[in-house]
This record gives structure tokens, sequence and C-alpha cells, in this order.
């Protein structure tokens, strides 16, 4: 018999289900009804406001550069400014300052939630490229620098399709920078409680047909114990290094070489204990990556109807090397090592051309690799072979409306081709309002860990099994967004979406391991939902003064069960509140963000109890910054401003205070 609760949740998915399909079905009609309607007085002229200035510009949403206004799908673009404003170390502290989007920190790093997914769902790309190095699922935003990022542009839910594999909650692009100067240096240090130390350089050469940027960056921490009632570490210690280096070289007037590369290693420490036995947890983590892409601009004179199509060609490798030990604090002995290297190697072509004026194609094909050696995984090396198809054509018949139709063929070598469809259509009611709505179908295969996996924890006794007969997850996705300028310096935000889920990869219990804890099997259990609203709203400067606050609801559950999904707070906002004095260079930043109570644990009653919660948070951090003699930066700031702790359920590390300087030239 089901619960009351369980009944609530499936009346309130089918509510919500239906409601959003029916606004779904009513724009698209309104879209048909536009079209027809100027059909005869069509203007072809793109929309201006009289002025040159440069607008935002992003690639994510259609693989294609598009204004970030006009684009079909709903896109959030986290500028060069706002990055700096927040005085981030890393990707995963930008990104925790943005609605609708959730920074989860445990023991395995910072994962990133869109659309209440895990970050197993989420496809993290730097300049449109995988990173790969994922511990349980988790991808840490918190190896990636900020320093030669330019933006991040984000889009949620499997609209992000023809990115394939792995991107059922979306796509977070990272963007690196390129030199705008002809020459210019600037390095920083700042330094926080908790040992923390971050130093940074960057150089930037631009000369004639050569632009090139380099960035370096060195981050330390101590080990961080919340819970001082045993000697386990909440909080790892870390000393990382990360390097990159971009440079683009123009062989021809319509011929551009781009070459790219990253490194990172990092060092880490933390302490373990199990009843009376203390072990030493060590890690050391490499990663490398590197590119090289060639783009060239056809001469299309000769064709009718056609402006010059763009041809792009990119070859990519990346590795990633993390070795992790244990050891027997007494004896020194070693207890468990382990040493995972995973390797990707992919290649891709992409062909862009516009016909008719009216028509931009998109078409290409990528081939990938992945190599992973580990003594976690069954035979101790894996292979998973997938080359890919994809074609999409942004339809643009008057200046006010775009549709998008498109999707990608993947052919995995475990689980045969799989086609993934994508539709986005945008329209401008009004010069300040526009309505942008998308289905997509995406999908996941299981990776290394859910095939082969054969893991058992020597200081907790469990053991974790992977399934070569797993089938892939897969997901349908609706948007609906609305984007009003009610006036200049006020801009609101409101998108809806709803995530439909079969498949899904969970651990199950299937006995007990010989180490004496449980065993588990990854399995394909359950089919679940996620739906929500991000609501968001921009003040422009007003005497210097600038805000932001953003709110999102969220809600999911399996199917099945009726039971509420784990780990997503039903309720979570940000606030921005910033100042800036143009003449003396003072600018002050204070940002808050809140989560709601999440469900940490179900006893297996399939019903969440009070205990069974973690509680809800505000968290605030206060940054000042001022300019001192044009080449020179200070910065003072504190995280945490009230000192929210709570080890149980967070690793918040408490308040601390930082300051820092920059010189640039």
């Amino acid at each position: 018999m089901l619960s009351n609760r369980t009944v609530s949740y499936r009346s309130a998915n089918t509510a919500f289900k239906w409601l959003l399909r029916i606004l779904i079905q009513l724009v698209f009609g309104l879209f048909l009804l536009a079209i027809l309607s100027s059909a005869e007085s069509r203007d072809d002229t793109p929309e201006t406001d009289g002025t040159v200035a440069l607008e935002p510009v992003v690639v994510t949403a259609t693989r294609t550069p598009q204004r970030l206004k006009d684009t079909p799908v709903i896109t959030n673009l986290i500028t060069r400014a706002e990055i700096e404003a927040t005085g981030a170390e890393n990707i995963g502290e930008v990104l925790e300052h943005t609605a609708g989007i959730i920074i989860h920190r445990d023991g395995h790093g910072d994962g990133v939630q869109l659309q209440g997914l895990d970050s197993e769902y989420v496809l993290i790309l730097v300049d449109g490229e995988p990173q790969v190095g994922r511990i349980a699922g988790k991808l840490d935003m918190a190896r990636l620098a900020v320093e030669n990022v330019e933006r991040i542009e984000i889009v949620k839910g499997a609209t992000a399709s023809l990115f394939g594999n792995s991107a059922l909650g979306g796509v977070i692009n990272i963007i690196t920078r390129k030199a705008t100067v002809p020459f210019s240096v600037q390095v920083s240090q700042n330094f926080e409680q908790n040992s923390t130390l971050d130093s940074r350089g960057t150089l930037e050469w631009q000369r004639d047909k050569l632009n090139t940027l380099l960035t370096l960056s060195h981050n330390r921490r101590s080990p961080i114990d919340l819970d001082t009632s045993d000697l386990t570490t909440t909080i790892d210690g870390y000393a990382n290094v990360t390097g990159s280096a971009r440079t683009e070289y123009q062989l021809r007037p319509a011929t551009n070489l781009i070459l790219s590369g990253q490194y990172f290693t990092q060092d880490q420490e933390g302490i373990s204990e199990s009843g009376p036995i203390v072990f030493d947890r060590l890690g050391d983590i490499k990663n490398f990556s590197g590119s090289v892409g060639i783009d060239h601009e056809f001469n299309a004179g000769n064709l009718q109807n056609v402006s010059a199509p763009l041809l792009t060609g990119k070859l990519y490798a990346t590795r990633y090397d993390d070795e992790s030990t244990v050891i027997n604090r007494e004896t020194r002995e070693t207890s468990s090592e382990n040493l995972n290297i995973q390797d990707m190697v992919k290649g891709e072509v992409q062909f862009d051309a516009t016909l008719w004026d009216q028509h931009q194609l998109t078409m290409g094909g990528e081939l990938v690799l992945e190599n992973l050696q580990s003594q976690r995984i069954t035979g101790g090396e894996r292979q998973l072979f997938t080359n890919s198809l994809f074609v999409q054509n942004v339809f643009r018949p008057i200046s006010a409306f775009a549709l998008v139709i498109g999707g990608r063929l993947d052919n995995h070598s475990e689980f045969g081709a799989h086609f993934s469809p994508k539709l986005s259509a945008m329209y401008r009611l009004i010069d300040d309002l526009r309505v942008r709505v998308s289905y997509g179908q995406g999908f996941r295969a299981p990776d290394f860990k859910n095939l082969y996996l054969d893991f058992t924890n020597v200081t907790a006794g469990y053991q974790v099994l992977g399934n070569p007969s797993l089938q892939p997850e897969s997901s349908h996705n609706y948007n609906l967004g609305l984007e009003y300028q009610v006036f200049n310096g006020l801009l609101t935000r409101i998108h809806m979406y709803r995530n439909d889920l079969s498949n899904l990869i969970e651990a199950e219990r299937v006995g007990k391991s010989a180490a004496g804890g449980s065993q588990f099997e990854y399995q394909n259990i359950s089919r679940a939902y996620t739906e929500g609203v991000d609501v968001e709203a921009a003040i422009g400067s007003i005497g210097g003064f600038t805000s932001a606050i953003g709110y999102a609801y969220l809600r999911g559950a399996d199917k099945e069960t009726g039971l509420p999904l784990l780990n997503r707070s039903t309720h979570s906002g940000t606030l921005k509140l910033a100042y800036l004095h143009p003449d003396s260079g003072v600018q002050v930043d204070l940002r808050g963000r809140y989560a709601s109570q999440w469900g940490f644990y179900d006893d297996g009653d399939k019903v969440l109890e009070p205990e069974e919660l973690a509680p809800s948070y505000w968290v605030w951090n206060l940054r000042a910054s001022k300019t001192l003699f044009k080449m020179f930066k200070a910065s003072i700031g504190c995280n945490n401003i009230f000192d929210f702790k709570m080890p149980t359920f967070y690793t918040f590390t408490g308040r601390s205070f930082y300051g820092g300087l920059s010189l640039t030239y």
C-alpha cells in the first residue's frame, strides 16, 4: 500500500508534467502563428540598437558562435569580470554563486549538480573538450583553476545532446582566455587562514599573427579536522600546481592554427581512524591535456546564396594519473595502494555553412578512444571506443525567431548505436521579451567503474562490484524559459524544466564481502524524475551599486517508490550585492547562498523522517578590493562570515579571513 506522501508526490509529479507540456505546446503554437502572420512583411535585418558595443557571444548552445540574447537554447554565462569579483581560487568556488547550480563537497572533491542531476550526469568541457579523472562519478571542480578562464557557459539539461555521452544533466564549458594586449604580466599572492596559500601568474603576448597566453598557479592548504572527537580529517590537505598555455597563429588570412595545453599536479594528505588503528592517506594526482586545432574559412564567393563555410579540425589527448596509498601509522606498513591511469584520445571535425541567409548548417564527427589501467577493475585494463556523427540546422526565417533541429548518433563499442535528438526554439515577442523552449534526449553509457569495478575498502570493510550487463541510462528533457529586460539595468529570467530518467544505475547491496562488510553491485534499478524552476533577477549599475538574486525550486523522486531523491535541496538561492566607486577604485562584494534541508539517507522504509534530513544553511562571503597606483590591486575578505559549521553533513571550514595583492604590468 502506497503512503500518502508517495501519492502526493505522484500527483504533483503528474500535474507539473502536464502543465509543462501544455506550456511548451502553447509556445510552439505562438511560434507558428508568428511565422505565418509575418510571412509577407518579414524583416530579415538583424536586431540592432544602433551602437557598436560588443555583445556576449556563446558557443556551447549550438556548437557555433551565437549572440547570447539570440541563442535559441537557454544558456547561462559567467564572465571574466564576475569570476574576478568572487576572488575564487577554482571553478567550483565560482559556480556555487550561480542560481540553480549546487556544489557538493566531500572527500571526492567539489561535484556540480544541475537540474537535480549529480556530477556523473554533467559533462565538463574545457574549450569544448571533455575532462577525465572522475572519482565515484564526480569530477572535482576544484582541480580547475580560474586564472586562464575567459568565461563559463552553462547549458542545463539534455538539450546539449550534440556533445554526446554523459550530458543528461547538462554541459559546463570553460572557455580559456586569449591575449588582449601586446604584452602584459600579472602576478598575485593571497593568504588565508587554515594555512591556505594561493599564488598566480599570467603572461600575455600579442604580436602580428601570434597570440599567446601563459598561466601558472600554486595552491596549498593544510588538512582540516572539523570533528575533534577522532583523528579523521574532514578535508584533506593539498599542494597543487597548475599551468596552461594557449597559442594561436594565423597561417594564412583564412587559416588559423591553435595549440593549447594544461598541466595539473596535486599532492594530498589526510588521516583516517578505524577503531584503534590510525591510517595516513596519501594521494598523488597528475593530469595533462593538449590539443592542436586548425580552422579554415573557404572563399564562397563563387557559390550562390552561400556564405563562407568554415571547416575546423582538432586532435585532443589527455591523461589522468591518480595514485593513492593508505599506511598504518603505527606499523608503517602499506595497507592498500592503487594506481589509476586514464587516457583519452579524441579527433573531431566540424563543418559550418550559412545557406540562403536563413539556415545555419552544422555537421561533423568525432572518434574517441578511452583506456583505463587500474588495480580496481577486473582484468586491470579496459578500453572503450566511440565514433559519432552530428548534424544541426538553425533556421531564422525572421530576425525575431529561430528554430534549431539537430541530433547526434553515437556508436559505442559496448552498447551499439544511440541517437540523441534535440529541438529548440526562440521567439522575441517584443524587443525586450524572449521565450525559449526546447526538448532533448540524452543518454549516459556506463563508465569503467560501473562495468568493471572490483574494489574493497580495507578500512570500512565494504566491497563494490561492477556489472558488465548494465544498460545505458537515458532521459527526456523539457525546458521553457522567459527572459525579460524590464528596463535598462533590470534583467529577469525564469527557467522551468523537467527530466524523465530511466535505467538509472545505483549500487545495490547483494551480500556480504570477504572483509566482513556489505557487498554492493551496480544495477539498473530505477526510474526517476527531476523538475523545477530557476528564477533570476539582475540589476545593473545604479550609482555604482549592482545586485543579483536567484532562487531555485527543485523536486525529484523515484517513480516506483515515491522516495524523494537524496542529496537535493528543494529550495536554494543566491544573493549578490556589489558596489564600485569609480574614482577611488574601491570595490565591495557581498555574496550569500542558501540551501534548504535535504535527504541525507533513508533507513529503508522509503520515507524520509526528520532525523534523516540534513539541515538548511546560509553562507555569506565578503570581499573588498582597491586599485593602487594603477598597477596594484589589494584585496581582503572573509569567507563564511557567520562561521557555519556542521561536519556531520557539510565540509564548510568555518569563518576564515584572507588578503592578497596583485600586480599588473
